[in-house]
């Protein structure tokens, strides 16, 4: 039999069984894609508790740049405190703290988004945009003797963990 008695390349019963199957596919691909909806999706954020060294490995005077939480770990005369580094303003990472200048008379880091300007001290804004100042999250010790921060509780500008 020749091409043109066929009638082309598929015939009648080929094509309808493709439509056929276009049709189901249709059908069952949303119907799949409704049913996953149905299953949250899992968020996976960082932990809140975040485990350090021990506190003897930092020296006094020192300031510490946790990159993956953001934020910075000092230690002073009275102890340590742990500051975040995210502006208050459109949540930036601030730059690292520096010395006291003419312009602000005591060590501060600036924001290189915006401009804001906080104090190292006790995270306040010395210069806006930022509405409020830095959070101060809680330091405390580990059963092991490591320093621990929970990035998830606020403490007041005071705080010192006293080791």
């Amino acid at each position: 039999m020749s091409e043109s008695k066929k009638g082309g390349i598929f015939s009648r019963r080929g094509l309808l069984g493709i439509g056929w199957f276009s049709f189901i596919v249709s059908m069952v691909g949303p119907a799949l894609a409704n049913i996953r909806f149905l299953f949250p999706n899992v968020v996976y954020e960082p932990p809140s508790r975040v485990k350090l060294g021990k506190p003897e490995e930092y020296a006094r005077g020192s300031a510490t740049f946790v990159e993956d939480q953001r934020f910075y770990l000092f230690r002073d005369g009275e102890g340590f405190r742990a500051i975040s580094a995210v502006c208050t303003h459109l949540r930036c990472t601030i730059n690292s703290f520096g010395p006291a200048d003419a312009e602000y008379g005591e060590p501060h880091a600036h924001c290189p988004c915006h401009g804001s300007v906080f104090a190292q001290k006790d995270g306040r804004v010395l210069k806006g945009p930022a509405p409020v100042a830095l959070e101060i999250y809680e330091v405390g010790l580990a059963p092991d003797g490591r320093l621990v921060v929970d990035t998830a509780r606020r403490v007041d500008a005071g705080f010192r963990f006293r080791v």
